[in-house]
């Protein structure tokens, strides 16, 4: 309920902007403290948003190792924010019970510093006006006004890679070298899947989540043409999703096996916790994914992959791995997608001009690669 809600969106937008104004129309700026001692860390984002904030919280742990890092987040990110290292302790936030939510935000007591990672909801705004803390810093983000209750705002940009501003967003804390995402990998027995970490194993993940999902996936079409032009190069092939993608990966695992009765195919959507699904990447020797949070994921295990990246604009989220292979449409508008929630101008499909042949040549050339090696 709480990703890709129109509903929440609308209200968020209508009720949040003069709410969050109201909030901090007098709001007496705060300097930053001298001693930090406990920091709170707020993000409602999706998955993909956490994954990439492990990096700014390594860099927070190597300069304050003694202080308590506290992270508050949504029932969607709880899961992945457990296996950020460096975290002490993770605060979920039902977003959908207001009540709830701030009894768990007062509760915590006093922070020296709150760091809100959220660039555009208001909702992160007017939680983040309801924390007791010394020092707050947020986003100011062009026509989101959300920025009034914050201590110390920081620009957020459209032209730079969301880690980025996230490492802006703790300047005034960390200076230094900066740090990778990185995530817990927990270790599990598949046996019972029958997949053996010796086996080379190749994932499809064709599904996304939020607001946008539909316009980032791929035709089950060219999922099937991607899958019989890999499949004789791998010991098994796994499309993994969401519970809520357990029916288009069954029609998807069904049009695969038009053209071949026995295929080396597992379905394994909805399987796997999140943190099983992690160690599933961790084994796996490559990861074909549309743009979401596996493909982050998989960037933080240094995974090699070909993320397919049609709306979003890959200067601001492409997967932050020198071994991630970006694709984009070969023509038509695309990358018009910055925050999550804009519109395509010309109202166009750009998955479909993202075309198989390409996907394949760039494998296929990553494989001599390897090979030479």
């Amino acid at each position: 309920m709480e990703k890709g809600n129109y509903l929440f969106h609308k209200l968020d937008r209508y009720i949040g902007i003069p709410l969050v104004f109201l909030l901090g129309f007098l709001k007496i700026k705060k300097k930053q403290p001298d001693t930090i001692k406990r920091i709170a860390i707020l993000n409602l984002g999706s998955i993909g948003d956490n994954v990439l904030m492990s990096a700014s919280i390594s860099d927070i742990r190597s300069e304050y190792p003694q202080s308590q890092i506290i992270v508050f987040t949504g029932g969607t990110n709880f899961e992945i924010v457990k296996l950020i290292p460096g975290v002490d302790e993770v605060v979920k936030l039902i977003i959908t019970d207001p009540l709830s939510s701030i009894s768990e935000i007062r509760k915590r007591g006093l922070f020296d510093v709150l760091l809100d990672f959220g660039p555009w909801p208001r909702i992160n705004a007017i939680y983040a006006s309801l924390f007791k803390a010394k020092y707050k810093v947020g986003f100011k983000t062009k026509n989101q006004y959300r920025h009034y209750i914050y201590d110390n705002t920081v620009e957020h940009s459209d032209e730079k890679h969301e880690i980025d501003n996230h490492r802006n967003l703790i300047k005034s804390l960390y200076n230094r070298k900066n740090h990778h995402p990185q995530l817990i990998v927990k270790e599990y027995d598949f046996s019972r899947f029958n997949i053996d970490r010796n086996q080379k194993i190749a994932i499809l993940h064709p599904w996304s989540g939020g607001l946008k999902k539909l316009d980032k996936q791929w035709s089950n079409e060219n999922w099937k043409n991607l899958y019989n032009g890999i499949y004789t190069m791998f010991d098994k092939v796994i499309i993994t999703g969401a519970p809520s993608d357990l029916q288009d990966t069954i029609d998807l695992e069904q049009e695969i096996k038009k053209d071949n009765r026995f295929p080396e195919i597992v379905n394994m959507a909805g399987k796997l916790t999140l943190s099983e699904t992690i160690y599933l990447i961790n084994i796996s020797s490559f990861i074909f994914c549309v743009d979401t949070g596996i493909a982050h994921i998989a960037a933080a295990l240094d995974k090699p992959q070909i993320c397919l990246q049609g709306p979003a604009k890959s200067l601001r989220w492409k997967p932050y791995s020198d071994r991630a292979i970006v694709v984009n449409p070969s023509t038509g508008t695309y990358g018009y997608i910055s925050l999550g929630f804009e519109k395509n101008p010309d109202n166009s499909n750009c998955m479909d001009n993202i075309k198989v042949e390409d996907v394949l040549s760039l494998f296929y050339k990553y494989r001599q690669e390897e090979l030479k090696k």
